[in-house]
């Protein structure tokens, strides 16, 4: 017998591949992760990363990464860019606007994105943008416009924008087609909304009882939408009434395909004949046979007054629970379509609200896909087999959950990094921080924590004393990359106690007017570390209550 044959198995160096597919593999990743991860190998890879890299998205990026990203690339060549102000990465717009003047590095950019800006720096911003002739999409906030003037960007055909209702300045945005619009109701001046009448699909979330009318006023307008979202941000709102949409499309909107919304309701006086006329009025040969738009109205026999009244499938990434069961929902779907509702008419859900304690999920919500959590009231135990993948855990009320639900929720939610909450119920939950199975978990998960007040109609952190501080310091230290909270102490008091948060990339302090040992504690903060933008953290105020800062030594 022959001796077997040996076959050498020759292997494939990774640089051997082409560059073909290296090209295809970066389209696939943000390029601040390509960069990162194939800079400086070689001429070749640095070649193909300049040529080929063009996506940037800095959200949640370390301050670390952000200055090894655009020293190692060239920021002529970028065609989409996103920046952001969120809690992990505060002050990043400043950053890079006083490192990189837009007008001056990024006129080239097709895409830009702007997050969570300050309303007293976007005057100067949309200044050094105007230059920006081939920008396509733009999203950017909050913004109030009350002293922007109007502008032209030439290219433009999509806009996201958070902001009051100032919009004279887009009104020269003659190719814009996409509009999502955010009503931000933080401004005193009175102003009638004004959009472009090019547009082709408009989104928006607004509060019917505040705009209502306005909208549909300004709606009359439109006569090129093809299609149309609503969604309702009020706690209370009156029922809504499909005739009156009815009217509007057939009159004023002849190219209007699609018409999503949500339209949550509250009110005391409302009766069962009342929301049956509502259902009914949604309920004609318009809606059901002309245009195929179906509802659901979702509502509970114990409160037949609060609920709410959405289109199908359900169009928008956060649902509110604004009822205590599902018991006498009902829907114009037909018959045929129910088993649809399992399985794909509530994919875009990843935020749920609680504003009543609902004690059975809805039939459609998946797991996999709910990454946000907002606990108004207690979270009843049945949901909680639907937080797998939850993400961001934000409770703003005083909830009865006792610290061993809590631990079972925490148990539950593998991937929970994100925590908002007050230091009342944070006390609660953890036994006064003495419980050391829930002391744990948080310590093994959480990486961004915010003490907010209280009372959730505050929009303050929550004050923390120094002892507590101590016990935050002591459970969250592990993990914890982000922190937010208010203090009244010195801040050489408060200094060595956070030194030992050595994971930490960013901080926001709000200081409160009380007697201290000092007059300002901000400005005695700054005093004691740079404020340069090449410093090695960027330290900046907004008023001389908040302080953020952005290290820049951990990647």
């Amino acid at each position: 017998m022959s001796e077997p044959k040996r076959f050498k198995r020759e292997s494939t160096l990774f640089e051997h591949l082409p560059n073909e597919l290296f090209v295809e593999i970066f389209g696939y990743l943000n390029g601040v992760d390509a960069v990162y991860a194939f800079s400086q190998l070689n001429i070749r890879f640095q070649c193909l990363l300049n040529y080929y890299v063009n996506n940037f998205d800095f959200k949640s990026v370390s301050k670390a990464k952000f200055n090894y990203i655009t020293q190692l690339h060239d920021i002529h060549r970028w065609r989409s860019l996103c920046l952001s102000n969120d809690d992990n990465t505060p002050g990043q717009i400043k950053y890079f606007s006083q490192l990189f003047p837009p007008n001056e590095y990024i006129h080239q950019l097709e895409s830009l994105t702007v997050l969570h800006m300050k309303p007293e720096n976007a005057q100067e911003f949309l200044l050094q943008i105007r230059s920006l002739n081939n920008l396509v999409s733009l999203s950017i906030g909050l913004i109030c416009g009350l002293n922007i003037q109007s502008m032209e960007l030439p290219s433009l055909k999509r806009l996201v924008l958070t902001s009051c209702k100032h919009t004279y300045w887009i009104k020269n945005f003659h190719c814009l087609k996409s509009l999502q619009y955010t009503i931000e109701y933080n401004c005193n001046h009175n102003q009638n909304l004004i959009f472009p009448i090019t547009l082709k699909y408009l989104k928006i979330f607004y509060e019917e009882g505040r705009d209502g009318n306005a909208l549909r006023t300004i709606l009359q307008q439109m006569s090129q939408l093809t299609r149309l979202a609503l969604y309702d941000n009020a706690r209370y709102s009156p029922m809504p009434n499909g005739k009156i949409w009815e009217e509007l499309i057939q009159s004023s909107l002849p190219l209007l395909n699609t018409f999503q919304f949500f339209f949550p309701f509250d009110q005391y006086l409302n009766i069962s004949s009342d929301l049956n006329q509502t259902i009914e009025s949604f309920s004609t040969p318009f809606y059901l046979f002309e245009k195929h738009w179906f509802i659901r109205c979702d509502r509970s026999s114990k409160s037949l007054f609060m609920g709410a009244l959405y289109s199908l499938p359900f169009a928008f990434s956060r649902m509110i629970i604004n009822t205590c069961s599902f018991d006498m929902s009902i829907s114009t779907l037909p018959i045929s379509d129910f088993d649809e509702i399992k399985s794909n008419y509530y994919t875009r859900v990843n935020t749920i609200v609680f504003n009543q304690e609902c004690k059975v999920p809805h039939v459609g919500f998946l797991s996999s896909n709910i990454v946000d959590l907002i606990l108004k009231v207690n979270l009843p135990t049945s949901w909680i087999y639907l937080l797998t993948k939850l993400r961001h855990l934000r409770i703003i009320a005083d909830m009865q959950m006792s610290s061993a639900d809590f631990t079972r929720l925490l148990e539950r939610a593998p991937n929970l990094q994100s925590l908002t909450i007050s230091i009342i119920q944070l006390k609660i939950l953890t036994d006064k921080f003495t419980n050391q199975i829930v002391c744990h978990q948080l310590s093994q998960q959480i990486q961004s924590l915010t003490i907010s007040h209280h009372y959730s109609d505050i929009p303050n952190l929550g004050i923390v004393s120094v002892r507590l501080l101590c016990s935050l310091v002591r459970i969250f230290s592990k993990k914890c990359q982000h922190l937010s909270l208010a203090l009244m102490a010195h801040p050489n008091t408060v200094r060595p106690i956070l030194r030992r948060m050595r994971q930490l990339r960013s901080l926001h302090i709000q200081w409160r007017h009380v007697y201290i040992g000092v007059d300002d504690p901000v400005a005695y903060w700054l005093q004691q570390q740079s404020t340069d933008p090449t410093a090695l953290d960027f330290v900046h105020t907004n008023d001389k209550n908040d302080l953020f800062v952005w290290f820049g030594n951990r990647f």
